[in-house]
């Protein structure tokens, strides 16, 4: 799964928030299906930079097209406007932190009629650590019971 590099012109989407039109399907080149965010939305989680400004965010799909939404102080950052030019490089990533800008960030745009029956669901880091933490705990007590013990180094 690697980076995509293209350029894109800044445009107003709808709703007034800034996007940058992405010349490719996420889903095919990186063969990842769209984390659900806030809704009916989905999109695929990304981290790139635009004009070499970092950002978190994630590409969404409506009417057949795909898009990133940059914010103002990304666009601020990056030395862009409505109607520029921005080189944009951005690769798939599944951090919580880019899925909790992307949650807020689709909040900003028109949900589908109906939601993405496929979209997988953000895992929650607590229950993941409890899951962890429980499968260890397990696996020690029938260690114990079984009279299996670690055994020390000499």
């Amino acid at each position: 799964m690697g980076k995509a590099r293209f350029e894109a012109r800044l445009v107003e989407g709808h709703q007034g928030v800034t996007v940058v039109i992405v010349p490719f399907d996420p889903e095919a080149v990186w063969l990842q299906k769209p984390f659900r965010l806030a809704g009916r939305r989905h999109g695929w989680l990304v981290k790139g930079t635009a004009n070499g400004a970092g950002f978190n965010g994630y590409i969404g799909d409506r009417w057949g097209r795909f898009f990133i939404q940059l914010s103002d102080r990304l666009c601020t950052t990056a030395g862009t406007s409505i109607g520029d030019s921005v080189s944009i490089v951005v690769e798939p990533t599944n951090t919580a932190k880019a899925y909790f800008y992307a949650l807020e960030q689709s909040k900003m745009t028109t949900q589908p009629s109906r939601a993405r029956t496929d979209a997988i669901a953000f895992p929650d880091p607590t229950t993941t650590k409890r899951r962890k933490s429980a499968t260890s705990e397990g696996q020690r007590s029938l260690a114990t019971s079984a009279g299996l013990r670690r055994q020390k180094p000499d």
